[in-house]
This record gives C-alpha cells, sequence and structure tokens, in this order.
C-alpha cells in the first residue's frame, strides 16, 4: 500500500509542478506581448532622425500629407476636406516643398517652392510638443496643435 500512495503523490506533484510551469510561461508572454504594443516616445535628442517619413494630419481645414526626407528636404500636400472635396475629388491640391531643420522642439520649414498654393510666408516654425513611432504633434507659431499620423504607404 505504500509503495501505490509514493506513487500517486509522486505523480500528483509532478502533474502540480507542469501545470505552474505553463502559467508561468502564458503570463511571461502575456505580459511581453502588452509591453511591445505601446507606441516607441522619442527623446528631443533623436526628433531629427525620428521624424523622416511620410505623415497625414488635419490643419485648420485642410488635409495634409507630408513627405520628410532625410536630405532635410520635404513636400506637403494639402487637400481641400468636407464631403465634396473628400468624395468627388473637386478640391485642388496644392503642393509645397523646401527644407528643414530641428533646433530643439523646434521645427522650421523653409518654403522654395509651391504649387497650387497662396502662401504669405515662406518659413513655418512650429514646436514638437511629442513624437512617436506612429504619432507627431505639432504646435504652430499661431497656437494650433495639429495631431499627424505616420503612413506607412503613400
Amino acid at each position: 500500500m505504500i509503495k501505490i500512495e509514493l506513487h500517486t503523490l509522486v505523480k500528483k506533484s509532478t502533474i502540480a509542478f507542469g501545470i505552474r510551469i505553463i502559467a508561468a510561461v502564458v503570463l511571461f508572454f502575456c505580459i511581453t506581448s502588452c509591453v511591445n504594443n505601446s507606441p516607441v516616445i522619442f527623446p528631443e535628442a533623436e526628433y531629427a532622425t525620428n521624424i523622416i517619413g511620410n505623415w497625414q494630419g488635419t490643419v485648420g481645414d485642410l488635409k495634409e500629407t507630408m513627405t520628410i526626407n532625410r536630405d532635410c528636404t520635404f513636400v506637403c500636400q494639402v487637400h481641400p476636406s468636407g464631403f465634396i472635396a473628400n468624395t468627388l475629388s473637386q478640391g485642388e491640391t496644392g503642393t509645397v516643398n523646401g527644407t528643414w531643420k530641428i533646433s530643439g522642439t523646434i521645427i522650421t520649414l523653409k518654403i522654395t517652392g509651391e504649387k497650387n498654393e497662396r502662401l504669405t510666408n515662406n518659413i513655418a516654425i512650429s514646436t514638437i510638443l511629442s513624437l512617436k513611432d506612429d504619432e507627431l504633434v505639432l504646435k504652430s507659431n499661431q497656437g494650433e496643435t495639429s495631431i499627424f499620423k505616420r503612413v506607412v504607404n503613400l
């Protein structure tokens, strides 16, 4: 009888140990998958490197698509927004291009060319409020805040 009870006890403790191992592995994967889903927030020192790419947002009443290039040039397309412009594409798209630079949290866009746009200034200055891997938040000198989302393919 002692032999059977000892065998049963060893079998039960082995099963309990196996369940604990499986629970620990599941918990580990749950925690690591949650951590990896949060966006990366870049520090100010990395703004110039990580701002490079394609961005879409709304500024005032206009939708903008910006391409910020590694060679410190940019192209910005301005699209009229609203139901008619969005669904029938009757609004005229304007394009602005030029050079950019970042100093601290300030981004300066110097406009060197334009098409279908009438600009009163050839320099636009904004403050970078935050830069994440998928989101750029800018505040213009006029106090308007704009949120841009990173676009993988344009």
